[in-house]
């Protein structure tokens, strides 16, 4: 069942067009992650969702109903805001009970309803602090025990570990998942950090300059971006541009600006005029012994000097400049190897089927 719906919708702010033509939609239980860079719209959409703005043109559906003209208090919407908003003067009980009584919740039934809450979020036992008591973490979850207390239908997170350090924030990401999961909400994340949407959200809606350019499950987003501007938003990515001549059914040839042959996925729109682009993932390139174990089987295969090498716990990140002066960017999993040397000689190989293929300039 679809609980949120959003039609053709467009927001302009005088002549400046912040969201242009939108359209995607959420089922029930479903995370889905609006994922772009700064400005590309995607909290202008939250707000729109939650009632804050109104759209130009388009609909706002939810459960099937238009939410044009209601206020944000008339909606049945969760919103857990990027710095919280937690009222300072009030206690953990007080402040996930607020919405509760904002919507006239029964009130012999609001404090059943917020220790559930409270136990949901493992914060029992801190019923009587303030905000000024708690770590960044547990404000975050008072914040989203508030969001959930009334039973929305949609839930709402702007930027919701945004303001966390980055250990914490890894360990909470999962535990978010778990909690919107067990509690079967359908939710919004709005985030610019790629691994936090695509570790949150069931599926990714990619937006730049205020139009969606791609939507899908995490793994379709990243291993076959339609885009270079997806490809190089969601991951780490080299690049090689040159022109595409047909090799086989299913292969075409690329010949690069700087003269290197490598084989490719024929496009999905076959050999058009122009130049391409193709995305090799860092961690898709293999080096030395690791080419060795996959035989005589066809991938593409160069050499090249290691320019900077970085030891970053489980991973190596090498820097490797190939003919051309072109630079690669190659991570390996560390298992104990011996390391590899800044100046030292290498191998690398990429399989055709690594190459993502786009039109240049995408």
């Amino acid at each position: 069942m679809r609980v949120l719906e959003l039609r053709h919708v467009t927001k302009r702010y005088g002549s400046f067009l912040a969201v242009d033509d939108i359209s995607f939609a959420v089922e029930r239980g479903e995370i889905l992650s609006l994922l772009g860079p700064s400005g590309c719209g995607k909290t202008t959409t939250l707000r729109m969702i939650a009632g804050f703005e109104e759209a130009n043109e388009g609909a706002v559906m939810v459960s099937g109903v238009d939410m044009k003209g209601r206020r944000p208090y008339e909606r049945n919407v969760g919103l857990l805001f990027q710095d919280y908003a937690l009222f300072p003067h009030m206690t953990v009980v007080d402040n996930v009970a607020y919405g509760l009584k904002r919507r006239n919740f029964e009130k012999a039934k609001i404090p059943d309803r917020v220790a559930e809450m409270l136990s949901l979020v493992k914060l029992k036992g801190f019923e009587d602090r303030r905000p000024s008591q708690l770590s960044g973490g547990q404000q975050q979850r008072v914040a989203l025990a508030r969001a959930l207390a009334t039973n929305p239908e949609v839930v709402l997170l702007d930027e919701p570990l945004s303001a966390l350090d980055a250990k914490l924030r890894q360990e909470l990401r999962f535990e978010l998942k778990a909690i919107l999961s067990s509690v079967n909400a359908t939710t919004i994340v709005v985030t610019h950090d790629q691994e936090e949407a695509m570790s949150l959200g069931n599926s990714v809606v990619v937006m730049s300059a205020g139009r969606i350019v791609q939507q899908g499950a995490p793994t379709d987003i990243y291993a076959d971006p339609k885009t270079r501007f997806v490809a190089e938003f969601i991951g780490r990515s080299n690049w090689f541009t040159g022109q595409l001549a047909k090799n086989t059914k299913d292969m075409a040839e690329l010949t690069t600006n700087g003269g290197i042959r490598i084989i490719v996925p024929m496009p999905d729109s076959g050999l058009n005029d122009g130049a391409f682009d193709v995305c090799v993932r860092p961690e898709r390139i293999r080096t030395n012994a690791a080419i060795e174990s996959f035989g005589d089987m066809p991938m593409n295969k160069m050499c090249g000097t290691i320019r900077d090498i970085a030891h970053l716990g489980a991973d190596l990140h090498l820097v490797i400049e190939i003919a051309g002066g072109q630079l690669l960017t190659v991570t390996e999993k560390y298992i104990g190897q011996t390391l590899e040397q800044s100046g030292q000689e290498v191998s690398i190989a990429f399989f055709p089927q690594d190459c993502i293929v786009v039109p240049s300039g995408s």
